[in-house]
């Protein structure tokens, strides 16, 4: 059962999208703060429902913070209709936006779409005639397996999970090494030489001055 964080400080609000979410099978879980939520976040959480204006902050802040940590999804629910909020909510890379009053159903149905964009992938994709198990940590190209260490798949699977779009070197660099890391550039830049090496040198497009994409 997949699990949804609602951050949405009006508590009518929050139990009405719970319920929603509940008779559509999911497992939903409530806050009504920043603090609250980050307490309730953990693993186990497949999306996050985060409002804007919460009463000890800012969500688009805690959703900045929370980018250096994870890539779970997150919608985020708005008043803020302008043009200048909804560029910061891209920017921060949100995966959805939605402007309040926020439709129950509406919100059900980008949910369900973006569960089904994120973990509904095949155990095994091709990419440049390359197959990747991303589930079982193998790579076979031409019918032999190829070893990459564990840092490497991670490394390919982050990139490969941005579905084409770029992603920052310090956002790869948090989540695979931490946060502390994120501006060290020179430790990711051997791993992708050594993953064109034994892949494909053109498989991963170096964005210059903002990260890589990977040519699918």
């Amino acid at each position: 059962m997949y699990h949804i964080l609602i951050i949405e400080d009006d508590k009518i609000q929050n139990d009405v999208l719970a319920g929603f979410l509940r008779k559509d099978g999911y497992q939903v879980s409530s806050a009504y703060t920043i603090k609250n939520g980050q307490t309730l976040f953990d693993s186990t959480v497949h999306l996050i429902v985060l409002d804007v204006n919460l009463p000890d902050g800012s969500g688009l802040e805690y959703l900045k913070k929370l980018r250096t940590q994870s890539t779970v999804p997150v919608i985020v629910l708005t008043a803020l209709n302008d043009e200048l909020t909804q560029s910061d909510v891209f920017e921060l890379e949100a995966d959805a936006y939605i402007d309040k009053p926020i439709s129950p159903f509406i919100l059900t149905k980008q949910i369900n779409a973006l569960m089904k964009r994120f973990y509904n992938d095949p155990e095994t994709v091709t990419i440049q005639g390359i197959e990747f198990d991303f589930i079982n940590y193998f790579v076979r190209k031409e019918k032999e397996e190829i070893h990459l260490t564990a840092t490497e798949f991670q490394v390919i699977k982050l990139i490969y999970q941005g579905k084409g779009m770029t992603i920052p070197k310090e956002r790869i660099l948090s989540l695979v090494w931490g946060p502390e890391y994120q501006n060290d550039h020179r430790l990711l830049d051997p791993h992708i030489k050594n993953i064109r090496k034994k892949l494909h040198p053109d498989m991963i497009t170096t964005i210059k001055g903002i990260g890589y994409r990977l040519n699918q």
